[in-house]
């Protein structure tokens, strides 16, 4: 097999510029992932460096810089960018096609997700949100990961595909293989079972299409009246499969521990249940504190950028917690102001490619959030958590998080 998007070997990168680091591997002892990158900046190491760990790839450090690897799809491409590179990769559709032919599927599913969309699916999301927390309050604890912040998003995804609820362990297991796992081998089998899964559901929504995003993906006709090509709409529906579920589970596991150790937080919360302006002001602040997604991109052409050369397929990685934290952009950037008036983060995305399901997944913390301080009590973590609970790589996260209240 021919491999059209491997990086070349890196002898263009010169020394000063390459930095030992894994973005995978957290080190015994660290409980916050995000940690590994804000110490790449306490290090001092280049604003712009290479690492040759993952296949080799470089990293942006300056939110100048990763603004522009989200803005510049001429330089930074969403085609083909996985990191170790995989070939052949998903084509995902809208996410991992450039300008302007991104705009297909995008127009296709940006009104799925407008602000006045995703209000009217309001009254699902706070059912949902308050049948699960209502299952285990009265007990007292829980396993926030596996009984909450993991069930929500991925259960509430089988529902807007319209699928039933009791294929939800079966998603969880396909999800969790695809973000976690490393090993070639079972990310390449791991992305076939979803392909087939997607196949299946897309073929029976054809024949009985009904009102779900499943049913308006496949009954849907380009400008010329014709059905998108099958490839293209399962690309689609792959895109939504992983886009919606991971970060959303692991943003919320961000917040609930910091609210889990910050009681004047849980409380700033609670005084504003009754002002969802305010409320959101604030969930706005945590976003950007909590960003958990390190973003790809893969260089179109050999060029110069700000002094580093750069080479065709080389793999750029833009970490959104690093940008979100530029003393150039954000006063007193470490610090959690829940009053923040002015946030420019960068969590979704900016450019052409921001998160279409931005909105979507506000609503879900913001949901999330309300109907679990009415029903929860002070909360703190649990003294008794289990091992290395953290992981890094593409979305950062924990595997498991203990509550009690």
């Amino acid at each position: 097999m021919t491999l059209h998007f491997q990086p070349s070997p890196p002898d263009h990168v010169p020394a000063d510029r390459i930095v030992d680091f894994d973005f995978f591997h957290i080190p015994e002892g660290v409980t916050d992932p995000a940690e590994i990158w804000h110490d790449l900046v306490r290090r001092g190491v280049p604003k712009i460096f290479y690492t040759p760990r993952n296949g080799g790839h470089w990293v942006f450090l300056n939110y100048a810089d990763i603004v522009e690897g989200y803005r510049d799809y001429s330089i930074f491409s969403t085609y083909q960018t996985p990191i170790p590179p995989i070939e052949p990769f998903p084509v995902v559709q809208p996410q991992g096609v450039d300008p302007p032919e991104h705009k297909v599927f995008r127009s296709l599913l940006a009104p799925m997700f407008t602000p006045i969309a995703v209000r009217g699916m309001t009254d699902e999301i706070q059912r949902r949100a308050i049948a699960l927390i209502e299952s285990f309050a009265d007990k007292g604890e829980c396993d926030f990961i596996g009984q909450y912040a993991e069930r929500f998003p991925t259960a509430l995804f089988l529902y807007l595909f319209g699928l039933p609820e009791s294929r939800l362990d079966e998603f969880l297991d396909l999800a969790n293989m695809f973000f976690r796992s490393t090993d070639p081998e079972a990310r390449a089998k791991n992305i076939v079972e979803i392909y087939a899964v997607l196949d299946k559901l897309f073929r029976e929504k054809q024949d009985n299409p009904g009102t779900d995003i499943a049913s308006v993906i496949v009954t849907s006709r380009d400008p010329q009246g014709a059905p998108h090509d099958w490839t293209d709409i399962l690309n689609c529906g792959f895109l939504l499969f992983v886009a919606g579920l991971d970060t959303v589970t692991n943003t919320m596991a961000y917040i609930w521990r910091y609210l889990a150790t910050t009681p004047a937080a849980q409380q700033h919360f609670r005084d504003r249940l009754d002002d969802p302006d305010a409320f959101l002001l604030a969930v706005e602040e945590l976003m950007r504190i909590n960003a958990v997604s390190n973003i790809y991109r893969r260089v179109t052409h050999d060029c110069e950028y700000k002094g580093v050369q750069f080479r065709q397929n080389d793999r750029v990685i833009l970490p959104n917690t690093v940008a979100n934290r530029d003393p150039k952009v954000f006063e007193n950037p470490d610090m959690i102001d829940l009053d923040r008036a002015v946030n420019v983060h960068v969590t979704f995305g900016v450019g052409p490619h921001r998160c279409v399901g931005s909105h979507l997944a506000k609503r879900q913390v913001m949901v999330s959030m309300q109907e679990w301080l009415k029903r929860i009590p002070a909360f703190e973590l649990s003294p008794d958590q289990s091992g290395q609970t953290v992981f890094g790589g593409s979305v950062m996260g924990f595997s498991g998080m203990k509550l009690r209240w």
